[in-house]
């Protein structure tokens, strides 16, 4: 009996480490950088900006769900057309998570004069209080998640935090 006992505390110990993955709750790039002008794009339809702040975005509720899967992104992903909603979308294991993208973009900010992008700003014990939409060096947009103010040091299952943001258009 003590012997089994062992072996199920070790195993929950050992799914337990590797459930909470990376926490996430540190700021990459510094918000305070000047604001980004208008935006560009690249071949593939991605936004571009000037590196800094892209003041005059407008952040969504954050979208965090239990077990949900998907990876942190370092940089946005555009979500203006249906295929591009389906791909982004496509990396969760939870059908809840997809619902719920797909509910929080709606037909009324598809149809908007604004780009979409979403990504996944933490997967990990913690859910970050917000988003700082920036542009990097590149001129990528990145949805750079806030500090968690007190960051839990376990957890028993990964939230997964997907951010989603509308940027002005040309």
């Amino acid at each position: 009996m003590r012997r089994t006992l062992g072996n199920l505390i070790v195993l929950a110990t050992l799914v337990l480490t590797a459930a909470c993955g990376n926490t996430s709750s540190s700021v990459a790039k510094d918000p305070s950088q000047s604001p980004s002008q208008g935006p560009a794009s690249d071949p593939a339809g991605n936004p571009s900006f000037s590196p800094g702040t892209i003041s005059d975005a407008t952040v969504l509720p954050l979208i965090s769900m239990t077990a949900a899967g998907g990876r942190e992104a370092r940089v946005a992903t555009p979500l203006n057309t249906e295929a591009q909603i389906a791909r982004f979308a496509s990396q969760f294991r939870m059908p809840a998570m997809r619902h719920r993208i797909r509910a929080a973009i709606g037909d009324g900010l598809k149809a908007s004069d604004h780009d979409i992008v979403g990504q996944v700003v933490a997967v990990g014990c913690d859910r970050p209080p917000g988003v700082d939409v920036i542009a990097n060096d590149q001129g990528q947009v990145e949805l750079v998640p806030r500090e968690v103010a007190s960051p839990l040091e376990e957890c028993l299952a990964a939230v997964t935090t997907v951010a989603i943001a509308a940027l002005p258009s040309n």
